[in-house]
Order: C-alpha cells, then structure tokens, then sequence
C-alpha cells in the first residue's frame, strides 16, 4: 500500500474508531451515581452534562493519539530525522519569536479595529482569565503542531515530496476546523450515534462569503506554519506562531465584540469571525499575515538560523 493510501486509512480509522467508541464511554458516564464520588462529584456532573458530540470529538482524537504508533511503524518512520525533524539548538530563540512576531501585528490590527470603532470593548472581563487562555493557547499549538507538521507533514512527504505535503497539510488543517458536528442537545444516544454524527459532519457551514473568507484566512496560516516547519526542520517557530495567534484572539474575543452593523457590511474587507470566533474573517487580516511572513523571513536572514535548515533545506515560501 503506497504512502498516501496508509495516511487516508489511517485518518478514516481514526474517525470509525472515535464513533464507535463515543456512544460506550457516554452511556458509561451517564450511568455513574455523582453522589457516590466523593470529591469528584462536581467533576462527574460537569462531565454527564457534556453534549455527545463533545464525547465524539474527544474520542476521536484519543483514536489518533492511539493509532499514531502504528501508522508510523507501518511507514517505516522510527526516528524524528523520518519526518525530518531535527534538534533544534535555538528551541527556546524560536518559539519566543514566533510568539511575538504572531502576537504584535494581529494585537495592532485589533487596536486598530477598537480605535475604529469596528469592536466595542466589552463593559466588564476578568484578566485573571489572561492566564487560562495561555495556557489553552500553549497546549493546543503544542498539540496541533505535533500532529499536523510534525506528524501529517512528515508523513505526507513520503507521497507527496516537500511541495505536495505544503499544500495537502495546509488545506487539511484548514478543513478539518469546519468538520464540525451538529450542537443540537436532546436526542437518545445509542450504539450507532457516533456513525450517524459522521453522516451530518460539516452542517451548519457559515454562508458562502464567511465560509469563503475563513477556509482562506486558515489555509494561508497553515502555509505560514508548514512554510516554517520546512525551513528550520524543527516544531518551535511555529508552536510560537500558534500560540501567539490562538492567544491573540481569544484575548480579544473576551474584551471586545464585533460591533459592525449589518454584520456584513464591510465584506470582503472584514467580517463576522467564525469557528466560535476563532477564525477572523476579511481581506484585511492578510496585512498581519503578510507581516508575520516578512518578520519571519528577517529572522531567517539575520538572526540565529537553524544550520540544519540552512544546509538540508531549499524550500521557499514565496
């Protein structure tokens, strides 16, 4: 089985696996008695409270932890150099300056759009919450970094070569953030729940515009991240991009509120954000993005390039 086939199988399984194992770990925790688990009573209620298609995503993505192992012992890939991932002697230089070079031009755009009028700050917000949004921002870069261009993309050069992996893992990551499932309550959960939530993935998509400019805005950040990842051979730089955007919005979707009326009167220029607020919408966020590629590409010139990169790496981003 060639490269590209073992990678689908391995993400269909992944999916088949989270659907038929959500509907057994829902009906578990639903039978659980909260008043007889003492101090985790509040934690089981929290937990029995959970949606189904909460349980489904999750177990989803323990399905691909797990099947990690496996596929990168199927491919033949035993040792970090397979996915051509190197030491890195300038880790923490890296993932500083991805932080920054994220956060000062989106943080600037977004102080342009108060000044402007376009966000309205929010009456009443709590900085104590700066701190749980860093830390939600630091472990989900982590983590998806590690999957996608530290696995995916180390997996798909084995099919595609440097380029093909480029542009698979970019449009990848920015498709899968619309693969939602429906967030209806109510509803009898059995055996075969987690299939029928397979058949109604991606409902609810935003309209066409909104779709349009999202799917855009996140496959350009993907490139940026898989761009990065080629270049230096190693995680950090783009955790820190990660980070540092993820952070970046999430601090500013608690202390301001898109304040534009009708919400599309400024397409394409700027638009509702999508995906929970996550993903910002319009022409003019590629200003920050064109200015990240530009602080990025001066780090490479000037400062402390990875000599791994220099010597092993050609690919170029523009």
């Amino acid at each position: 089985m060639k490269p590209l086939a073992k990678i689908f199988f391995y993400l269909l399984l992944s999916v088949l696996a989270g659907a038929l194992v959500a509907p057994w770990i829902y009906l578990t925790v639903q039978g659980w008695d909260s008043s007889h688990c003492g101090g985790l009573a509040s934690l089981v209620a929290s937990l029995q409270a959970m949606p189904f298609h909460r349980y489904f995503s999750r177990s989803v993505q323990v399905s691909a932890l797990i099947l990690l192992w496996p596929i990168v012992r199927w491919l033949g890939m035993y040792r970090l150099a397979d996915f051509s991932l190197y030491h890195n002697n300038h880790a923490w230089s890296d993932l500083c300056f991805g932080i920054m070079s994220a956060l000062l031009p989106l943080g600037l755009l977004e102080i342009f759009f108060i000044w402007n009028g376009w966000y309205a700050l929010t009456a009443s917000w709590n900085a104590a919450l700066l701190l749980k949004f860093l830390a939600a921002a630091s472990l989900v870069a982590l983590l998806e970094e590690f999957f996608f261009r530290g696995l995916l993309l180390g997996m798909s050069r084995r099919a595609f070569g440097d380029q093909g992996a480029f542009w698979f893992t970019s449009l990848f990551f920015a498709a899968l953030h619309f693969l939602n499932m429906p967030h209806g309550g109510g509803g009898i959960v059995d055996w075969w729940s987690g299939l029928k939530l397979c058949m109604q993935v991606g409902q609810g998509l935003p309209i066409m515009p909104l779709f349009l400019g999202a799917f855009a805005n996140l496959t350009i950040l993907g490139m940026i991240l898989a761009w990065v990842t080629l270049r230096t051979h190693s995680l950090w730089l783009a955790i820190g991009l990660h980070a540092g955007w993820i952070f970046c919005q999430q601090s500013f979707n608690h202390i301001a509120h898109y304040a534009i009326s009708p919400p599309d009167l400024l397409l394409p220029w700027i638009g509702l954000p999508q995906v929970h607020g996550m993903v910002p919408v319009g022409l003019i966020y590629f200003l920050p993005m064109i200015a990240t590629v530009l602080l990025v590409h001066f780090w490479f010139k000037f400062m402390f390039f990875n000599k791994i990169s220099c010597l092993n790496s050609s690919f170029l981003f523009y």
